[in-house]
């Protein structure tokens, strides 16, 4: 039996990790995919740094916890409102792997949660069920939703109507003579988001990277139609150096956007049974700050309910 087991490792769940390694406490990391980091992914590609997740932050978030992790000069700022960071974010997540010294447990599904005598159980959809004395769940809502169904319920039919964006990222790569200026028909797009990042650990010489989001499924287009549409709609004749289309269905959730978040999650927390915690952007929020330490705070939980 472990004393602790994670579930999900995007940066909340890799948070909780390292901190557990920090009070010397042993645990198992589950994660789905066959990679660490969640959402958060960075390419590198022919001189581009380019962000298959969230690219660009509020400089006024809270940055406190990157010197911990030996990122203090890894921000860079695009104007007074807003920072980048040098390397993509993925530089993030990547610092907080290299710390790992648990047990992971890669592209292993949870199917569901439930009791073995006084720890829980973690089953696999493989067959495989694990126990543990406590539990971090830091998977997205979606899914947590449905491991919840036997342990508790109620937390399950919280979570059932969820609901997230439908934001496919784009990232294009041009030669700075080859992109007029185009503020007029970005606004007429109505995109969801649209950056352009000229920092020279981000672009080659003479050129620039375009970050933008495109209200539409990825899974119903293909990459190769939705740049030739961009082309078309900003007036671009010329193709791009370097692309990178991604599309991550739990990136972008919509109830931290509204007034009853907090409200409605400190409602959700309370319904935990105790020696588990529940963490990630559809629960803490979506700042980099808060997730961090949300990770953080449930590994110190954890450790007060094992001592």
């Amino acid at each position: 039996m472990r004393d602790v087991i994670i579930i999900g490792g995007g940066l909340s769940g890799l948070a909780a990790a390292v901190e557990l390694d920090n009070l010397r406490i042993a645990y198992t990391l589950v994660e789905v995919k066959a990679r660490l980091g969640g959402s958060i992914s960075s390419r590198q590609q022919d001189g581009f740094i380019m962000d298959g997740g969230a690219s660009v932050f509020p400089a006024a978030a809270d940055w406190s916890f990157l010197p911990e992790l030996g990122l203090n000069d890894a921000l860079f700022e695009l104007d007074s409102r807003r920072v980048a960071f040098k390397d993509g974010t993925q530089a993030l997540t990547d610092a907080l792997v290299r710390r790992l010294k648990g047990d992971l447990m890669l592209r292993m599904a949870v199917s569901s949660l439930g009791r073995s005598g006084e720890s829980y159980a973690v089953c696999l959809e493989n067959g495989l069920m694990l126990t543990a004395r406590t539990l971090i769940v830091a998977a997205p809502a979606r899914y947590a939703g449905h491991m919840f169904r036997t342990l508790q319920p109620d937390i399950s039919l919280r979570l059932w109507d969820y609901g997230y964006d439908t934001i496919t990222r784009v990232s294009l790569g041009f030669r700075r003579a080859d992109v007029p200026l185009i503020e007029r028909r970005i606004w007429d797009m109505g995109l969801p988001f649209f950056y352009e990042l000229e920092h020279p650990s981000r672009v080659p010489p003479e050129s620039t990277l375009f970050h933008i989001g495109v209200r539409y499924p990825l899974p119903r287009t293909t990459p190769e139609a939705l740049i030739a549409t961009l082309q078309t709609e900003l007036e671009w004749p010329k193709p791009p150096l370097v692309s990178w289309v991604t599309y991550w269905p739990e990136a972008d959730p919509i109830p931290p956007h509204t007034a009853a978040f907090r409200e409605d999650m400190a409602a959700l927390m309370r319904l935990l049974p105790d020696g588990m915690a529940l963490i990630g952007s559809d629960y803490n929020g979506l700042g980099l700050g808060e997730r961090f330490a949300a990770g953080v705070a449930a590994a110190r939980q954890m450790a007060a309910f094992l001592r």
